[in-house]
């Protein structure tokens, strides 16, 4: 059964950082603005953060990966964990602009021009008059991320053909703890209504991700 008894105490953790994180991120924007705009800030701690646990998700599913190898899983199972694992080592490196502002490294030309903030990354760029991040990375991830914690479960559980999609893939799947602490912390950062509010949820996302990854729902629960 997936309950609550599932919670391993890295999760209690991760959990406990992610609300107190939050929570003090509304006490800030409810109290000091100033002071919100600077834990909120562009390399700064929370931003951080939010790539730091990109990456260690994108470990995570390397890690995986061995694992499959190891056990002579599916080829699939394995193809899965290397997409994941790119594709969270992109979001982490595009997170800090891929540490252009660390090592103090000049954008080009091409992002000086298409990027609506002269940065090094993907994500910023404005194609005519269409932000990609607005498009891409808040619109359309918005609705995969919703059914993705919402109705995944249910629908492994119910319909058989992405049932089977799901035992031939091997997606990582959120627990019940994962989903309603999802929904928790994007109900009390919604509170801050800023526009920084984004990279507390985007933070969240980062954590629990990697509670995700370490802690899935597991093949026979899904049945």
């Amino acid at each position: 059964m997936n309950t609550l008894k599932n919670i391993t105490k890295l999760e209690w953790i991760m959990f406990a950082v992610v609300f107190a994180f939050s929570g003090y991120g509304l006490y800030l924007a409810k109290t000091d603005l100033a002071a919100f705009t600077i834990f909120t800030e562009e390399d700064g701690l929370v931003e951080n953060l939010t790539s730091l646990f990109l990456l260690a998700a994108s470990m995570v599913c390397i890690y995986r990966v061995v694992e499959f190898r190891k056990a002579k899983k599916p080829a699939l199972w394995i193809f899965t964990a290397v997409m994941m694992a790119i594709l969270f080592f992109f979001a982490a490196g595009e997170e800090i602009s891929w540490g252009q502002r660390i090592f103090g490294i000049q954008s080009s030309e091409f992002f000086l021009e298409h990027n609506k903030q002269a940065e090094t990354n993907l994500h910023n760029l404005v194609v005519g008059t269409t932000s990609i991040n607005k498009l891409i990375f808040s619109q359309l991830l918005f609705v995969v991320l919703l059914v993705y914690f919402l109705l995944m479960g249910w629908l492994v559980k119910k319909v058989a053909f992405i049932r089977n999609l799901e035992l031939k893939f091997n997606v990582p799947l959120p627990r019940i703890q994962h989903t309603v602490g999802m929904l928790l912390v994007a109900g009390l950062i919604a509170l801050i209504n800023l526009a920084k509010q984004a990279e507390l949820l985007e933070m969240s996302f980062a954590f629990i991700f990697f509670m995700i990854f370490v802690n899935p729902s597991k093949i026979e629960e899904k049945a």
